[in-house]
């Protein structure tokens, strides 16, 4: 019998839950109220994807390895971070729901829909489900972990809500202690705005309240290969007029990984990682012998 027969146990169903998302590779959950994505577009919020939903359920981890972070070769990480994962888990448990419990149940696609939007922005949805909050880099971190990848799961499914944190987990006080003495972050002073780079802003009392971030600029740098990479490529070699230098386009280096990068996953592909390289929050996961 399953337990949609039974009257739901909120709390235990939770539990069970967290142990599936656990075992199943996530380091981090957390419930968010699915009537409160008051800050994302129109047509792409939770209730926009499933009419009468309760609750957006949050898996994180897969983030990548310490050895991972030590490497100098960051284009390495186009295939060894593990974002799928999340999506596979995620996947799994919206089925666990409508079968075990008799809810409805949606994992969220983590590609983007029109105009280049997320179906639902995973990362309003780990803030809003306490599993952390926003950076001056941009990614949502973890008090524990730092950065991490994130998948969701909308459902009727009434849960208990955790909602978000009540302190901010950027900037961390390394961070803090680096501004006061140098007038930067870490993650601003690997990639500084206004010196070619994509990030920057302002802290006072401890708080940030300032960010620029030039998306275009970081865009091109994070996305090299993978589809806007393949793109760009190919729109070049249809341009080609000489045979054989388009030749030499088609079979080059440049355009067989970005080939293969888009065989890797069906989310975008990451090249860059340096702003969260030195990221304090969660640095104590990634320093290993």
């Amino acid at each position: 019998m399953s337990a949609a027969a039974d009257e739901l146990n909120v709390a235990a169903c939770r539990t069970d839950l967290d142990g599936l998302a656990s075992k199943g590779g996530a380091v981090v959950t957390g419930v968010a109220d699915a009537t409160v994505f008051t800050d994302a577009p129109e047509g792409h919020r939770p209730t926009d994807i499933l009419p009468k939903a309760k609750t957006v359920y949050v898996v994180g981890g897969a983030q990548p390895r310490a050895g991972d972070w030590q490497s100098p070769i960051y284009q390495h990480m186009e295939t060894t971070s593990f974002g799928d994962k999340m999506h596979n888990l995620a996947q799994r448990l919206s089925r666990y729901i409508e079968d075990h419990y008799g809810y409805y149940a949606v994992c969220v696609p983590p590609g983007t829909d029109k105009g280049n939007q997320p179906f639902v922005n995973f990362s309003l949805a780990a803030e809003l489900a306490g599993c952390g909050t926003k950076s001056l880099a941009g990614p949502v971190l973890n008090p524990e972990y730092g950065f991490m990848y994130y998948s969701i799961v909308i459902s009727t499914l009434p849960l208990q809500v955790d909602g978000p944190l009540d302190e901010p987990v950027c900037p961390a006080p390394e961070c803090k202690e680096m501004w006061d003495a140098e007038g930067t972050t870490p993650c601003m002073s690997i990639c500084p705005i206004d010196d070619g780079g994509c990030l920057g802003g302002k802290l006072k009392d401890g708080r940030v309240v300032e960010r620029r971030y030039d998306q275009a600029r970081c865009r091109t740098r994070v996305e090299t290969y993978w589809i806007p990479g393949f793109q760009k490529v190919l729109d070049a070699t249809l341009k080609e007029k000489d045979k054989e230098q388009q030749k030499m386009m088609l079979y080059s280096s440049l355009f067989s990984r970005t080939l293969w990068s888009m065989t890797y996953a069906n989310v975008s592909q990451g090249q860059c990682f340096e702003c969260m390289r030195v990221c304090p929050v969660g640095s104590k996961h990634r320093i290993k012998k």
